[in-house]
């Protein structure tokens, strides 16, 4: 059976299909509507990679399909959240100004109308029918960079806006006068605007009129939406996206290759060498799709699937610590209870202490041991994983175990990486009833603490 028709809507990636067989490159499809043979819809982002004989000719294609419904629908309810605020706040602010044509209630009318105006996240300018500012917000001013509590058109004149192409855009214009001659525009323009400290935010326009009696603008609003993080989130998921696609590939290709030799006639030690090549490939993408499968588990809500037995979790530090000392020079010390027994899951443990580990080696200072601390009181038992070096920021702490969410200091200084190995350790930390907590300063250092209740079963939802 063809691939498309194994799946309603796959026919969609059939043009994805075809690209990757005729060009033997990989290529990626993001959030196409799909539906399974029993009817459930869903969106998916498939990854086609092209499968290689032993003379690098097209055998076939491998596809991966990574379910984003969740992300689909939480950007369409963002979407419609963002034109319902609008739409209200539209009609709450020309409510409010018609009320202030009553000379009886155009005190409270205004103090209302501040006060709404105050209470939005939605940066407004309001001005008068010849241009003259009339009003802006706390939002308005703080996003475009606007000081004192009463800015003028030629503060405005002074925003440093392009276009995304990095043209000029002439504020009075393109948006002023637009407005008084009475034309009301929908967040129709992402423009940038270039504050004086050298920060770029992404500012969606959009603007709309109150007319008078005779329908002549009396007021005129400009709306600025503040959308920077929202792309700045983008790139950094479309980066992970590229880079995860490069190491599967990357793993997938030297395995392949111990695979080739293997089969031009190797004998003996090489034989069993290149077997093991294999299987250590075969091993890194097996842990690499349980990671992008578990993290898509935890973002559609769900805990991780624990298999409990018990344990000891100094061993299972050991056996961390063992296997980073093959290429970190055993820089990482072990400290604290001789054996702390508990009923937990083994597989999961090993990986959230590896992620917690490898990160302290990897953005700690160079040269600088890592010690792991493991205590235990009478229900519950810690691992602590410490590392000197630069503090992470307090703006970076808050979203660090959201998943693709990389620190700035870690994007400034070229480590690769997927931004998920803390949202794994979010999660599996969460399936045993326990939790994650992060202290970070310049003066002591970063430390990760891992706390857990010493029998998981108790926390396991029924079924």
């Amino acid at each position: 059976m063809h691939f498309t028709r194994l799946i309603r809507g796959a026919e969609a990636l059939g043009a994805l299909l075809d690209r990757v067989f005729r060009d033997g490159v990989t290529d990626v499809a993001a959030d196409v509507a799909l539906a399974c043979p029993d009817g459930r819809a869903f969106h998916g982002t498939a990854i086609v990679a092209p499968l290689l004989d032993e003379r690098a000719r097209q055998r076939g294609l491998v596809v991966q399909i990574l379910d984003t419904t969740e992300q689909v629908r939480a950007r369409a309810r963002e979407a419609q959240a963002a034109r319902d605020l609008q739409e209200a706040n539209e009609k709450l602010i020309l409510a409010g100004i018609r009320e202030q044509e009553l000379a009886d209630r155009a005190n409270q009318s205004a103090a209302e109308l501040r006060e709404l105006l105050g209470a939005m996240s939605q940066g407004v300018t309001v001005f008068g029918p010849t241009g003259e500012v009339v009003l802006v917000n706390p939002a308005a001013r703080a996003m475009l960079g606007l000081s004192g509590e009463r800015p003028t058109l030629e503060d405005h004149r002074r925003c440093d806006f392009r276009h995304p192409d990095g043209t000029p855009l002439d504020f009075e214009q393109n948006v002023l006068f637009r407005l008084v001659r009475g034309e009301p525009f929908a967040e129709e323009e992402e423009v940038l605007l270039h504050l004086p400290d050298g920060a770029v935010r992404h500012i969606v326009l959009s603007g709309c009129v109150e007319r008078d009696a005779g329908g002549r603008v009396a007021l005129a609003m400009s709306l600025y939406r503040d959308v920077t993080q929202v792309r700045e989130l983008e790139h950094v998921r479309e980066q992970c996206m590229s880079l995860i696609t490069h190491d599967l590939r990357s793993t997938m290709t030297g395995g392949m290759y111990a695979a080739e030799l293997i089969s031009m006639g190797g004998t003996g030690a090489d034989l069993q060498m290149l077997a093991g090549r294999i299987l250590r490939s075969l091993g890194r993408m097996d842990e690499m799709i349980r990671t992008l499968l578990d993290v898509q588990r935890l973002r559609a809500g769900h805990r991780l699937p624990l298999r409990l037995d018990a344990c000891d979790l100094v061993a299972i530090a050991r056996e961390v610590i063992d296997d980073l000392a093959s290429f970190h020079d055993q820089r990482v010390a072990l400290e604290g209870e001789a054996c702390v027994e508990g009923i937990w899951s083994a597989g999961e443990l090993r990986r959230a202490i590896w992620n917690l580990a490898s990160n302290a080696l990897k953005y700690g200072a160079t040269g600088e041991p890592v010690v792991i601390t493991i205590e235990k009181t009478s229900d519950r038992a810690a691992v602590a994983v410490h590392n000197e070096g630069p503090p992470i920021p307090p703006e970076d702490q808050a979203r660090l175990f959201a998943p693709f969410v990389r620190t700035r200091t870690a994007i400034a200084g070229g480590q690769r990486g997927w931004g998920l190995g803390l949202t794994f350790v979010h999660g599996c930390a969460g399936a045993h009833g326990g939790r994650v907590t992060l202290e970070s300063s310049a003066e002591r250092g970063t430390t990760f603490i891992l706390e857990l209740p010493l029998d998981a079963r108790h926390h396991q939802q029924p079924g």
